[in-house]
């Protein structure tokens, strides 16, 4: 098997721009795809120590809306959060918008604000402290890690070594799940 990977935190249309299978973090709306779910993560909000002694910890989803947050533009910038009446969605004011999540995680250890991101991206810089999950009362919206396919081609062989190859790696809880030992 050869493999060609190809990073860009963009949507690519997987069916059109001649992909086997693409890796997404959420939903999959494109019915042209088959999704397989190969792992779980949370979102967490974080900020660092720096940012929070300068700025204080926010305690509620009100709070949250007033601080300054790191967002990503390929997404929605809204943060949703599950509440005992449903959803509850933050804007927070933005210090910096881009469009991938490595930077963010870097821009929110800087100082920048606090920022919304997938347990995968920062669990080592959680371990660390480098890092401080942000607990506002209320849990924020998850997602599933999805190997996604095109309808048309089928699932073959290297699809289906390639996904067993993902679920493995990353376990059951998956690795970001765990704690770091170091």
């Amino acid at each position: 098997m050869q493999i060609t990977l190809e990073l860009d935190d963009r949507f690519v249309d997987a069916t059109a721009d001649g992909f086997d299978a693409v890796l997404r973090h959420g939903p999959i709306a494109d019915n042209r795809l088959i999704a397989k779910r190969i792992a779980h993560s949370r979102r967490l909000l974080v900020a660092s120590p720096d940012y929070l002694a300068s700025h204080g910890q926010p305690r509620s989803p009100d709070e949250l809306e007033r601080h300054c947050g790191v967002l990503y533009t390929n997404r929605d910038s809204d943060w949703r959060f599950g509440g005992a009446e449903g959803w509850i969605v933050v804007r927070p004011q933005a210090s910096l918008r881009v469009n991938n999540g490595l930077v963010m995680r870097d821009a929110v250890a800087a100082g920048l604000g606090i920022c919304l991101l997938p347990s995968f991206f920062i669990h080592e810089q959680l371990a660390t402290g480098a890092l401080v999950a942000l607990d506002i009362g209320v849990a924020a919206e998850g997602a599933e890690l999805h190997l996604a396919y095109p309808r048309n081609s089928g699932a073959s062989l290297k699809i289906a070594a390639l996904a067993r190859s993902l679920t493995q790696s990353f376990g059951d809880p998956p690795y970001w799940e765990k704690p770091v030992i170091r």
